[in-house]
């Protein structure tokens, strides 16, 4: 599904970061959440992000390695937890994947 238009000053308003994911485990009672402390640099630092990617990832696969971020996204209650932020994936329905990012990257540099 195509999603509508949007101006770039409405994509400007997205702050992509890169983050550097230092502790995930399995959110009790959910089959899809994981729970990241995830490091997005200096002007937000550690934050509590949730990922519905449980199906496809262990945190073992996560932990120590540096992904995109949406960094200013509003928090959201899920499970009974506040989420700082979201994950950047690829979706296809059947298969997700989420995007690596070079560890000689810093944690917190912004994506464009």
């Amino acid at each position: 599904m195509v999603k509508d238009i949007i101006s770039f000053s409405n994509f400007q308003k997205l702050d992509l970061r890169v983050g550097k994911v230092l502790k995930a485990e399995r959110v009790a009672g959910s089959d899809n959440l994981l729970r990241m402390e995830v490091d997005l640099g200096g002007e937000y630092g550690v934050r509590k992000i949730l990922a519905g990617i449980a199906k496809w990832y262990s945190p073992r696969q996560l932990a120590g390695k540096k992904f995109i971020f949406v960094a200013n996204l509003a928090p959201k209650q899920m499970m009974g937890e506040l989420s700082n932020g979201m994950m950047l994936c690829a979706d296809n329905d059947s298969q997700v994947g989420i995007i690596p990012v070079n560890k000689k990257i810093p944690e917190g540099v912004v994506v464009r």
